[in-house]
């Protein structure tokens, strides 16, 4: 029982030393796990990588898909030149 009533003591101090702050004191009783976070970051670039890689195909298939047509797919969106707007002539 001693040791819940040191944690009791423990919360009621940090209580008292954020007060009037709206955020009450965050006691975190777990220890920092480094290789947890490596792990998990690891596995998102994984994620992340494969992601990329799937998007690539898609528009590498596309293209295939297209070929020999004169019109890239809808998404590239780049054109040559701009006819649109001619300079003027003097």
């Amino acid at each position: 029982m001693t040791g819940s009533k040191s944690r009791t003591a423990e919360v009621n101090e940090a209580l008292k030393e954020s007060f009037p702050a709206s955020d009450p004191p965050v006691l975190n009783t777990e220890t920092a796990a480094p290789a947890a976070d490596a792990a998990r970051a690891v596995k998102a670039a994984e994620e992340g990588e494969a992601e990329r890689e799937a998007e690539e195909a898609e528009v590498d298939e596309t293209l295939d898909d297209s070929f020999p047509a004169s019109d890239p797919p809808s998404w590239t969106g780049t054109h040559a030149g701009d006819g649109h707007n001619p300079p003027d002539k003097k």
